[in-house]
């Protein structure tokens, strides 16, 4: 038995290329694609590389983008809750101020009850007389 012949049934090495095909509409011959498996290994800028070579930097834009929008909604957030705030103690201090208004006529009105009423009747003619003008 000879050692340098290759059993039949062994698979061809993977940087084996195919034939030439044929180029039917001009009759010149065109070496037919590269196999698959071995352009894998052997073609470092093929769309397989770039695509693992562009998962990374896609991760990181969108890491950013996220961060960036995050940084923005805390943003708002403080300035709606200090907004708020602001209101809020606005409308407190209306409030206690109304309060005050109310209590400190409440106060007039007992001790000068008779001026009170007279006044009101004053307000109330003088509305009534607005009121009638602009009817004619």
């Amino acid at each position: 038995m000879d050692n340098t012949t290759t059993p039949t049934n062994a698979p061809a090495p993977a940087s084996v290329t195919p034939s030439p095909a044929s180029n039917t509409a001009s009759g010149a011959t065109k070496p037919a694609a590269p196999n698959a498996v071995a352009d894998a290994g052997s073609n470092p800028t093929g769309p397989a590389d770039a695509a693992a070579a562009a998962v990374p930097v896609v991760d990181q834009l969108i890491k950013r983008a996220t961060s960036g929008a995050h940084d923005a909604v805390d943003s708002m957030a403080a300035k709606i809750t200090s907004l708020a705030d602001g209101l809020q103690g606005g409308v407190s201090k209306v409030g206690d101020t109304r309060d005050k208004w109310i209590e400190s006529a409440r106060d007039a009105i007992r001790q000068h009850p008779f001026a009170a009423v007279a006044g009101s009747i004053v307000i109330g003619a003088a509305l009534l007389s607005l009121s009638s003008s602009r009817r004619d």
